[in-house]
Parts: C-alpha cells; sequence; structure tokens
C-alpha cells in the first residue's frame, strides 16, 4: 500500500486529495475518543439527531468525498461500493435513535476513505473483493424477493370461509 503512484502530479494530487477526505472522514467518524471504550465518534451521529438537515449534512459531505474519488477514476465498481456505504449511512442514520447508535458503529466515511487510498495508490488494485460483495448483495435480493412471492403465494391460497349471512 505504500507504494509511490504512478507520476508525480499524481502522487501529488493523491496527498492533496487525501488529506482533503481524511479531513472530512475524521471529522464525521472519529473526532473525538469516547472515554473507556477505546472508539472514536464523529459528529455524524450528532448531526444525525437534527432530523433532516443532520442526516442532508452528512450525505452532502459523503457524495463529496465520492466526488474527490472519482476524480481519480476509481473503477466503477469501487464507486459503487462507497455510494452504498454513504447510502446505507443516509437510510439508516435517519432512522431515530436507531441510526445514532449505527453511525457510531459503522463509519461509513472512514471506509470510502479506506477505498479511496487503495485504489487512487494503485489504480490497478484488484476489484474482486468488490465484485464479490456485490454478487452476494445480488443473490441477497433475489432470495428476499423470491421469499416474499413465495410468502404472497401463500397468502393468496389461504381459503377464507365465506360468513353465512
Amino acid at each position: 500500500m505504500s507504494g509511490e503512484l504512478v507520476g508525480a502530479g499524481r502522487s501529488e494530487r493523491f496527498r492533496a486529495a487525501e488529506r482533503r477526505i481524511a479531513r472530512i472522514s475524521r471529522i464525521l467518524d472519529d473526532l473525538i475518543e469516547v472515554p473507556g471504550t477505546g472508539r472514536r465518534i464523529g459528529v455524524d451521529p450528532v448531526l444525525g439527531l437534527v432530523p433532516v438537515v443532520g442526516d442532508a449534512a452528512s450525505a452532502l459531505a459523503s457524495l463529496w468525498v465520492i466526488a474527490e474519488a472519482a476524480r481519480f477514476r476509481l473503477p466503477r465498481i469501487v464507486l459503487a461500493r462507497m455510494v452504498l456505504n454513504a447510502t446505507v449511512d443516509l437510510l439508516v442514520g435517519a432512522i431515530p435513535l436507531v441510526g445514532d447508535l449505527f453511525d457510531f458503529a459503522a463509519k461509513a466515511n472512514s471506509r470510502n476513505l479506506e477505498l479511496f487510498r487503495r485504489h487512487a495508490r494503485d489504480p490497478g488494485a484488484s476489484t474482486a473483493d468488490q465484485r464479490a460483495f456485490f454478487a452476494g448483495l445480488v443473490l441477497l435480493l433475489v432470495g428476499l424477493l423470491w421469499l416474499a412471492l413465495q410468502a404472497l403465494g401463500w397468502l393468496l391460497s389461504i381459503e377464507i370461509p365465506v360468513p353465512s349471512v
């Protein structure tokens, strides 16, 4: 992971972008340590306490991180994973209290920073893990759809007696 980037200009751009993304990631996910836990917390869960506006502000910051990564022409599958991380953070984070606990644990921006570092440093880095993740996600969604259709079929097959008048 510590290899030099191809081209001095790209290396310089990478360091500048990494600093910007790391700063946002730290503010949102890891700003202060929670005493006695060894875990860090950022402003993302705190912003989530403000309905709609707080989650929207976090989502905009996450979108900016993804836009920075896209400027480095990261593989589409990696950008898709970053978008999924941010989307799940937004959707689950919008649920009162549960979302704030999720924000404390999930740290989508930190995960997106790691994806950026790996694939911006080495444009040829393997994306097999991302492809496997999305293949598993598709299988899960197909399985859930099949289960829902089976449940619907079962419900429709139940004979309900007509009440006599």
